[in-house]
Parts: structure tokens; C-alpha cells; sequence
């Protein structure tokens, strides 16, 4: 009985990986296309081609089954998209008030 228990947890924890690398790639695809629109391309390129670099390989190492890593990875692009998105609503804030 204690196998069959510990065998059915382990498939659910082997499960995990796709689903949680998967909702991370999701955010982080979310993230840059929201900075794109904010025009982060061009006010904070850095960034933004960071986040885009840090994605694709997310996206190439989940192809591999390689989950974890797939999901620190599309953390990062999150952190970068994130930081590219609020350089470009300032940078656009700013030009609005100059005269």
C-alpha cells in the first residue's frame, strides 16, 4: 500500500514541472508583448532584448523537458519585461510633460 502511495506522489510531483514551467513562460510571454506596446524597444533596449533573449532560451530548454530550468529562466525574462515595461511608461510620462 506505502508503494502504491508513494509511487501515485511521485507521478503528481513529476507533473509539476511542466505545468509551473509552462504558467512561467506564459507571464513572462504576457510581460514582453505588454512592453513591446509600451514601446520598450526603444526606451529601454537593454532590457527589453534581455527579457526576449532569456525567453526564447526558456522556451528551448522546455522543449528539452528540462522544467527547471525552463522556469528560472522565464523568471528572469519576467524580471527584465517587468523593468523594460516601467522604463517605457516612464520615459513616455516624461515626454508628456515636457512642453
Amino acid at each position: 500500500m506505502r508503494l502504491v502511495l508513494a509511487s501515485l506522489a511521485l507521478a503528481m510531483l513529476a507533473a509539476c514541472g511542466p505545468i509551473q514551467s509552462t504558467a512561467a513562460l506564459i507571464d513572462a510571454d504576457v510581460e514582453i508583448e505588454a512592453a513591446r506596446a509600451a514601446g520598450a524597444a526603444q526606451t529601454s533596449p537593454y532590457e527589453f532584448t534581455g527579457a526576449e533573449a532569456y525567453y526564447r532560451k526558456a522556451r528551448e530548454v522546455s522543449g528539452r523537458a528540462q522544467y527547471e530550468s525552463a522556469s528560472r529562466l522565464a523568471s528572469k525574462a519576467l524580471v527584465l519585461a517587468k523593468e523594460a515595461r516601467k522604463n517605457a511608461v516612464a520615459a513616455s510620462n516624461k515626454d508628456r510633460e515636457s512642453p
